[in-house]
């Protein structure tokens, strides 16, 4: 075995009988500690405050582990994973520089108001029966709640204005979701039987809502649902087409007659399919094809993300989509055909499609839901963007400071009666440049 200040990984996962961990405090280089499914460990040694250079911490599935050590902060962990720790009732306040914390399936009551400062926080999943209290830093961008007992949202979520997915699923007793940020883009609520109110504080489109199996949901909710705009989908609880599908049929297919000027090589549709209770989890995805009188398929689309969960009722899916394929095949677009033929199909469920609905866009309507989604497709490319170039400030910077520490050196080793006056490398220029473009 190597001597312990040589170390940067140690992995004793699935040791079922590990019921202590060695003294670490020598693993001063230590970046990596794995320990998941350790089933007989109890408490985290007070050692691990040494291990500055932990970068990963990962108790995952250690069902006894009931203590850790609290009043130290591990200065360079991004990363701890204790989902599975179904003992654990302390909140895990042990570095302020996390970027990633999964605590699922534990019994944490409290996430402390000091959580509120992680600066660096992104992602926090945390699922606990017993959750009273839950504090989250502005900073995050997922939020999961996973079969949390919370009845509400809390009131400060409406602050993160950089939250990007919200996870409730299981929340069976979560009865509202009021006061949602507008920066939110999925949002996923399934199996919250409780749930019945629902209220977007926004207009602007986002990527998914899934209500799968949340039967309890008053009108006001589901109208509300149905009519927000979405890039990918919306799947909810349904007995029937809802009344703004003015194409309507039984069965999975529709064809709909077509007026001379109804459509343009850009057109748009909103398709709705009522789908029977599905036992099972299925991974396939729904298609929808499209074809004109003569059987003639102008266009075919995928459903983005495989959505059927296991439903205990009919459910309702909401799509939008182009009308005709896009790109540069509109010199082979027929806009003047007389009727277009939507069919959906699934290769396992196919025969629970017992309902379908569409919606043409009309002009307007059509304007601005392209409109809607090229702002939400510039709000992802923003974000990414933000990203790309805070690592590329991050870089310039540690370019330039590496260059001018190497120009620094060669002046020195340059003999006096040869230095002479210089100007800057055009390089350095360049980076101060990278420089002020990412702040």
């Amino acid at each position: 075995m190597q001597p312990l200040p040589n170390l940067k990984s140690i992995d004793m996962s699935f040791s079922y009988s590990l019921k202590e961990i060695p003294n670490l405090s020598k693993a001063t280089n230590l970046e990596i500690l794995s320990l998941e499914f350790c089933k007989s460990l109890v408490e985290l040694p007070f050692s691990i405050l040494n291990l500055h250079k932990l970068e990963i911490l990962n108790v995952e599935n250690c069902s006894m582990l009931k203590v850790i050590p609290t009043n130290i902060n591990l200065a360079s962990l991004e990363r701890l994973d204790m989902t599975g720790c179904s003992e654990l009732r302390t909140f895990p306040d042990i570095s302020s520089n996390i970027k990633k914390l999964n605590l699922g399936d534990t019994m944490i009551e409290d996430v402390p108001p000091s959580v509120g400062c992680w600066s660096r926080l992104d992602h926090l999943y945390i699922g606990s029966r017993s959750l009273k209290r839950l504090h989250v830093p502005p900073c995050i961008t997922s939020l999961v709640l996973w079969k949390s007992n919370i009845e509400s949202i809390p009131e400060s979520i409406i602050g993160l204005t950089r939250l990007d997915w919200l996870n409730v699923n299981s929340c069976r007793k979560l009865k509202s979701i009021l006061g949602l940020p507008s920066s939110l883009q999925d949002l996923d609520a399934n199996d919250c039987v409780s749930l019945k109110r629902v209220c977007f504080s926004f207009h602007n489109p986002i990527r998914a809502l899934s209500f799968n199996n949340c039967l309890n949901l008053d009108e006001e909710a589901r109208k509300g649902i149905i009519q927000q705009s979405v890039y990918r989908y919306i799947c909810l609880p349904g007995k029937k087409i809802p009344e703004e599908f003015t194409h309507k049929a039984t069965g999975r297919s529709i064809t709909i007659p077509l007026s001379p000027g109804t459509l343009s090589a850009s057109s748009r549709f909103k398709a709705s399919i009522l789908i029977l209770p599905v036992e099972s989890y299925e991974t396939d995805d729904i298609s929808c094809s499209l074809r004109t009188k003569g059987g003639v398929e102008v266009h075919c689309c995928e459903l983005p993300y495989h959505f059927l969960l296991r439903s205990r009722s009919e459910h309702l899916f909401i799509f939008h989509g182009d009308l005709f394929p896009q790109g540069n095949k509109y010199h082979e677009v027929d806009v003047t055909m007389s009727e277009i033929t939507f069919e959906f199909s699934h290769t396992k469920i196919g025969d629970k499609i017992i309902e379908c609905g569409v919606q043409i866009m009309t002009e307007g309507a059509e304007g601005d839901s392209s409109r809607e989604l090229e702002v939400l497709k510039l709000r992802v490319a923003a974000a990414q963007l933000g990203d790309l170039l805070g690592n590329l400030n991050l870089e310039a910077t540690t370019i330039t400071t590496q260059m001018e520490m190497e120009m620094e050196t060669m002046k020195q080793k340059v003999p006096s009666s040869l230095k002479m006056k210089t100007s800057k490398p055009a390089n350095v220029g360049f980076m101060s440049w990278l420089r002020k473009l990412g702040q």
